[in-house]
């Protein structure tokens, strides 16, 4: 066993992944909501407090299996953002302008159709799955609302 897995192997029995990253997380997305919103007004503290609260209670609650979706989701993330950057990086050794090319209509329509994709993939990761006939209905609406778009486009 090398030197990081290791490292990890560790980190995971002292429940660093399992409930350190998901309690901060949730501590910080909970902490710049009532920052940015000012509901409780201008009292750092008290917003403090509550997100500290509402942290224990989120990995009270979720436990291991908040912990494994936000390991699914952050690992899946992450892989798709490093595809993503390899595809932009591809396309300006080409010379293409990327900042151009996410103004056209089509480059829209691929990027939305590769978030479906994604969108797609991390719910099958998570164990949702699909039947062949679904998929299949799901495609043949894909299909028709293509035609429609094509069809009623001025």
């Amino acid at each position: 066993m090398n030197p990081f897995e290791l490292l990890v192997a560790n980190l995971n029995s002292l429940g660093f992944f399992g409930f350190l990253l998901p309690w901060m997380f949730v501590f910080v997305v909970v902490f710049a909501i009532l920052l940015k919103t000012k509901i409780l007004g201008e009292n750092t503290k008290i917003m403090g407090v509550l997100s500290l609260v509402i942290a224990f209670f989120a990995v009270g609650y979720g436990g291991p299996a908040m912990a494994s979706f936000f390991v699914n989701l952050f690992g899946m993330a992450a892989l798709i953002l490093a595809g993503i950057l390899v595809i932009v990086l591809f396309v300006a050794m080409a010379g293409g302008d990327v900042s151009k090319l996410m103004s056209s209509k089509a480059a829209l329509a691929v990027v939305a159709a590769i978030g479906i994709i994604i969108f797609v993939m991390l719910i099958g990761s998570l164990g949702v799955r699909v039947s062949d006939s679904v998929i299949g209905i799901i495609f043949i609406i894909v299909v028709m609302a293509i035609a429609i778009f094509f069809v009623t486009k001025q």
